[in-house]
């Protein structure tokens, strides 16, 4: 599969910084109201908890904190992410299991009906074939686990590249803006209803699902149907 580095031009350093960089804004107060409200409630006291492309394993560690005593593991496709996240992210107990790992080619390296939360935040819409991963999430959450979908919907591109261009310095407009407009394909490819869709297609019922962080990304607490 293509990594979001190929398709906006950018470097995996660069990529890196950018996720360390947004993860506040990515994950702040409301998420986490909407994962003690909404997903909580289906965990047990010491969950197993997965981040699929979980990038510099910031969620992981965040997911560590509000959940002591879980489980945790976290794969991603580009080796800076998992070399920062096993070199620079300090945890509180034990640290997680950190991997590289292409999920559209290989299968995570976890026990079946093993895995309470699976977290995937802003990968599964770039993704050739979404529904093969659906059957990989199926494979591994345990009876009563919760997959949590957070990704892109579609919005306008002006709407769409008026927030990816917001503070970007004016010397890197120009080149910033080219590359937005190629992520822009990738981002604005579903609709809600088309998240709904896939998300049954793939044999998850959706229990739950809310635009927390903004109108352009939306959660979907899911469960296998």
């Amino acid at each position: 599969m293509a990594s979001h580095q190929e398709i906006a031009g950018v470097s995996d350093q660069d990529f890196v910084l950018r996720m360390v960089n947004s993860h506040p804004d990515r994950f702040g107060e409301d998420f986490w109201h909407y994962i003690d409200a909404q997903v909580a409630p289906h965990l047990p006291s010491s969950p197993c908890i997965i981040d699929l492309g979980c990038g510099p394993g910031l969620l992981v560690r965040d997911m560590g904190a509000h959940f002591p005593g879980s489980d945790l593991h976290g794969f991603d496709l580009t080796p800076a992410m998992i070399d920062y996240a096993n070199s620079e992210v300090e945890f509180v107990g034990a640290r997680p299991n950190f991997g590289v790992l292409d999920i559209t080619k290989n299968p995570v390296p976890l026990d079946d009906h093993s895995v309470n939360l699976i977290t995937m935040a802003a990968v599964l819409h770039v993704l050739d074939d979404p529904l093969e991963t659906c059957a990989e999430i199926l494979r591994l959450l345990a009876p009563g686990g919760v997959f949590l979908l957070s990704d892109w919907i579609r919005q306008p591109l002006s709407s769409y590249l008026a927030m990816m261009m917001a503070n970007v310095p004016p010397e890197r407009a120009e080149a910033m803006e080219k590359a937005m407009m190629r992520l822009s394909v990738a981002h604005n490819k579903y609709t809600i209803e088309d998240w709904l869709w896939l998300l049954d297609k793939g044999g998850l019922k959706v229990l739950d699902h809310a635009q927390i962080r903004s109108e352009h990304f939306c959660a979907f607490v899911c469960q296998a149907k």
